[in-house]
């Protein structure tokens, strides 16, 4: 932490230091989630229900709206019977048959104003997730479905918004079979506001799960990472977010490159000629830390995250709630669903929180 920097549990401090609103931004995922349950019970995926489209296409960056159709792709992609696409310019074969979601930040983007152009002339049921402005809106062409963010948030802040989008695209198409268990948006959100309402700069580190993750962060060189797809997707979303809001740099990476680097994580951020007893802290400076891993993870996946890390030196298992004790020696059956979606979220509002509170107290 800087000299002067205020401390975690410093509440007026962190308060005066907030002068952007970091924190009340960053809290507001539930609000979001909300604000898309309104949308569509006021009728704006109406056009979706009674649709069997070839194919629901997601056009968006690498920003957060990525993130966060990777983070949907994932969970819902193998117990629907449409084909779900990501993809950065609308493919040249879109027509009368298909959903397009443009979903992206930036209204100024000409790739998503393009495909929004394009997929409206081509009488695709046109889909938008970002905000409704500037060259994307002078762009359409006819008719789309509203879905822009109604909660002024920065960008970074959106994750919420847009998995919780596209969840309700996918599940208004009621002629479209989905398997498995369906998203409950309105449980997400009480969710999600418990969990920011945990995070409150008034509770302490013990009882504040973002404060905790941002001292186990401050400092230290960090990978994060996940046993499923979906978790991995949100491991580039709090390695992203933990950069943008406080510049901490971090990386994301698939769990068996985490395990296969081993023990040579212990040594990367030391160098070559170090020896721990000739150093000085006060002539030398502090010691350079060894890289923290961070396992994100669902409670039924916690101690199949703990054995495949056994071996690692330094590992903290980020998980949204208690643990399940396991019920056999096998992994859960199955791949994820939307079942995973409620405690990748809660992590994902903890990532949004922790980020802020590393910039408020002066990690650069």
């Amino acid at each position: 932490m800087l000299t002067g920097a205020p401390d975690l549990d410093d509440v007026a401090a962190l308060t005066d230091a907030d002068v952007e609103g970091l924190l009340p931004a960053s809290a507001l995922a539930g609000a979001q989630v909300r604000a898309v349950v309104a949308a569509r019970e006021e009728g704006a995926l109406e056009p979706l229900r009674h649709l069997r489209p070839r194919a629901v296409v997601v056009v968006c960056g690498d920003g957060t709206a990525g993130r966060a159709t990777d983070l949907v792709l994932a969970l819902v992609g193998p117990h629907i019977d449409v084909p779900l696409i990501k993809t950065a310019v609308l493919p040249s074969w879109i027509g009368p048959l298909d959903v397009v979601v443009v979903a992206g930040d930036d209204a100024g983007d000409p790739r998503l104003a393009e495909a929004a152009s394009r997929a409206g002339r081509r009488q695709a049921e046109v889909v938008v997730a970002g905000p409704l402005e500037g060259p994307l809106r002078e762009s359409l062409g006819g008719p789309v479905l509203d879905m822009s963010p109604r909660i002024r948030v920065l960008e970074r802040f959106r994750f919420a918004h847009y998995v919780s989008v596209l969840v309700a695209v996918l599940d208004n198409l009621d002629a479209v079979r989905m398997s498995g268990e369906r998203a409950k948006l309105a449980e997400l959100a009480d969710e999600l506001d418990r969990e920011a309402a945990g995070n409150h700069p008034g509770n302490e580190m013990f009882h504040n799960a973002a404060k905790e993750l941002a001292a186990r962060v401050v400092g230290r060189p960090t990978v994060w990472t996940a046993e499923t797809p979906a978790g991995m997707a949100l491991a580039a979303h709090a390695a992203r977010t933990f950069f943008a809001s406080a510049g901490s740099i971090s990386v994301a990476t698939d769990l068996h490159d985490v395990v296969a680097a081993g023990r040579l994580l212990h040594g990367a951020a030391l160098p070559t000629d170090y020896d721990p007893i000739f150093h000085d802290a006060q002539i030398d400076g502090p010691a350079a830390e060894p890289v923290r891993v961070q396992v994100l993870t669902t409670p039924d996946r916690e101690w199949l995250a703990r054995r495949l890390t056994a071996t690692l030196p330094e590992v903290d298992i980020q998980i949204s709630g208690p643990a399940e004790a396991p019920t056999g020696e096998s992994p859960p059956s199955g791949p994820p669903g939307l079942g995973d979606l409620v405690p990748l979220m809660i992590l994902a509002l903890r990532t949004d929180m922790a980020g802020a509170y590393l910039r408020l107290v002066g990690e650069r």
